[in-house]
């Protein structure tokens, strides 16, 4: 399920406090405890997870599935080939499991069925390494398990063995740090230490876990809700940037009327192979780390501001699923830096490279005037049509926001039509196309539901100069097109072998040649919008790998970007 897709399921999702357990007493329970075990040789590493689940008022027969984990989650592996011990046992004593597997491709999972009846509360215990990571087959969210920085991290997805109904389950999160490193402290995306919610098996699957020799920005957590942990050593001040999300939290939820905000984590972790991405999940966003990307507290910045937009906005869920994605990321791209800036938090030139970065990105692409049904089709098979929905929504949603200031003399802006569809949705209401067209219509007319049509197959949205206020005005420019120079598709697939080499492509002249495997993953979404930036494959074709340099840049196109207008003072650049 891709990421926009979870996002939907939760806005229709209402996790609830311990309190409401007594109006359901029929609900079956489940209790979760991650354990956490510090290496004998080396006690600031923790070496393996021990995990326990307890299963209550549910009742298993003899061939029935109690315990279920797909083998491959959002192109990442789970624990299912990696445990290392799993017993199971109830109030008749050991409870014999038999795993198989089950479906085929991305339905695939590993399953186990009770040998014989259950007699009461099931309890599972099973251990995992805490770097319980198969090589990355390409791009995927930081899912995997972790152990960098003398802490513990992954998401429910990899390791959570949970019964095959969807629930919801009165659910307890706890933790065992007895064993862990010293001075531990331990969070889930409901929070620091032991937590209770009504959880549906979904939310379960999303939920973060980061425990040991971590660090914690909490200060408002009593008051906003927010958290952040940090896992590892950051090559920038980790806190001082969850300090800085928390306070725009706050300010998102006064935006939004939200009041009283559930509690919302930050979990800021290394990774080895593409830094600098992330996931929203329940409640809580994953962000990461690096040598060479993601090493920007500026980058996380922007990062942050995108995904705790996801939090509070409303969902087009029919049509579902990446169909959609133009809303919820074109949305989130529009108001990342807005808001930001609109609250002083981000000064204008921030502003002005992430608006520039996303419209170079677009403007440059050979895809630019896909349609949007292809989004669905490709989205992991090929970066710019990965970045459309991101890109494209944006650049819309910037005509959208000026047509709308200017019929209305600067009394309404984007910000009222999105807080329409919201009251719809909070008001129980599906959002649909229909449902945005309707808002279009009552604020633009009939020519903005045509245009709107255009934007979904596949026309170019290009915001008037002054679209981005005062201080920005629009100017045309010149780059290269990314050009991989070879199948886009392989990079997303778990044996990288090229095909489809572009006769006289920069990748062919610096070498590679169809049949070439590539060893590592390769991040290109970032790559993309960065014209200058070289792409670093490592081959294997004989008997030592090597590595190939090139510049994946093809034609060159005029695009446009936005340039500071001077004598503008700063104060008119917030709107």
């Amino acid at each position: 399920m891709s990421r926009l897709a979870r996002s939907l399921l939760f806005a229709a999702l209402t996790c609830l406090p311990a309190a409401a357990y007594a109006e359901a007493p029929e609900r079956p329970s489940l209790a979760l405890t991650f354990s956490p075990v510090a290496s004998p040789e080396a006690p600031d590493l923790v070496d393996s997870v021990w995990i326990r689940l307890e299963l209550g008022g549910r009742a298993f027969q003899a061939g029935e599935t109690v315990l279920r984990v797909p083998l491959v989650s959002d192109n990442v592996d789970t624990v299912a080939d990696q445990l290392l011990t799993l017993h199971a046992f109830d109030a008749a004593g050991p409870l014999p499991l038999a795993a198989h597997d089950t479906g085929e491709a991305s339905d695939a999972a590993r399953q186990w069925v009770a040998e014989r009846a259950t007699h009461g509360a099931v309890t599972v215990e099973y251990e995992v390494p805490a770097d319980a990571t198969l090589p990355p087959r390409g791009p995927a969210p930081p899912y995997e398990f972790s152990n960098d920085g003398g802490g513990v991290s992954a998401a429910g997805q990899v390791f959570m063995l949970l019964p095959p109904e969807t629930g919801p389950f009165t659910t307890r999160i706890d933790f065992d740090l007895s064993r862990a490193p010293e001075d531990s402290r331990a969070f889930s995306s409901l929070g620091e230490g032991r937590a209770e919610a009504v959880l549906s098996a979904e939310q379960l699957r999303e939920t973060f876990i980061m425990a040991g020799a971590v660090k914690a920005y909490s200060d408002t957590a009593e008051q906003t809700g927010f958290f952040g942990v940090v896992q590892g050593e950051p090559p920038f001040d980790g806190l001082a940037s969850l300090a800085w999300s928390a306070e725009l939290y706050e300010d998102y939820a006064a935006f939004f009327g939200q009041e009283g905000a559930p509690p919302y984590g930050v979990f800021l972790r290394h990774n080895p192979v593409n830094a600098g991405g992330g996931v929203g999940l329940h409640r809580s966003f994953v962000t990461t780390f690096g040598e060479h990307a993601g090493d920007s507290a500026a980058g996380l910045r922007s990062t942050l501001a995108h995904e705790m937009f996801h939090t509070f906005q409303p969902y087009i869920t029919e049509p579902g699923g990446l169909e959609s994605a133009w809303f919820a990321e074109g949305l989130a791209v529009f108001y990342q830096s807005r808001l930001p800036a609109r609250y002083g938090m981000v000064d204008a030139e921030a502003f002005l490279d992430d608006l520039n970065f996303h419209a170079g990105r677009y403007y440059s692409s050979l895809m630019a005037t896909e349609p949007n049904t292809v989004i669905a089709e490709r989205f992991w098979a090929d970066t710019r049509v990965r970045t459309l929905p991101y890109d494209r929504g944006m650049l819309y949603f910037a005509t959208v926001d000026h047509a709308a200031r200017t019929a209305s003399g600067g009394a309404r802006s984007l910000d009222d039509l999105m807080l329409e569809m919201l009251r719809r949705q909070r008001d129980g209401r599906i959002l649909t196309n229909a449902a945005w067209e309707d808002v279009l219509r009552a604020e633009l007319g009939p020519d903005a539901v045509s245009r709107f049509h255009a934007f979904l197959n596949g026309a170019m949205p290009v915001p008037e100069s002054d679209a981005f206020g005062p201080c920005f005005k629009r100017t045309t420019d010149e780059r290269r097109r990314y050009e991989l120079g070879f199948d886009t598709a392989v990079l997303a697939e778990p044996e990288r072998v090229v095909r489809g080499l572009v006769p006289g492509s920069n990748a062919e002249q610096a070498g590679l040649q169809d049949g070439d495997v590539i060893v590592n993953p390769v991040p290109q979404d970032q790559l993309q919008g960065s014209p200058r930036a070289e792409l670093t494959l490592l081959i294997q074709r004989g008997a030592e790998p090597f590595e190939i340099t090139y510049l994946p840049r093809g034609e060159t196109v005029e695009i446009y970007q936005w340039e500071r207008v001077e004598g503008v003072p700063a104060a008119d650049c917030r709107f």
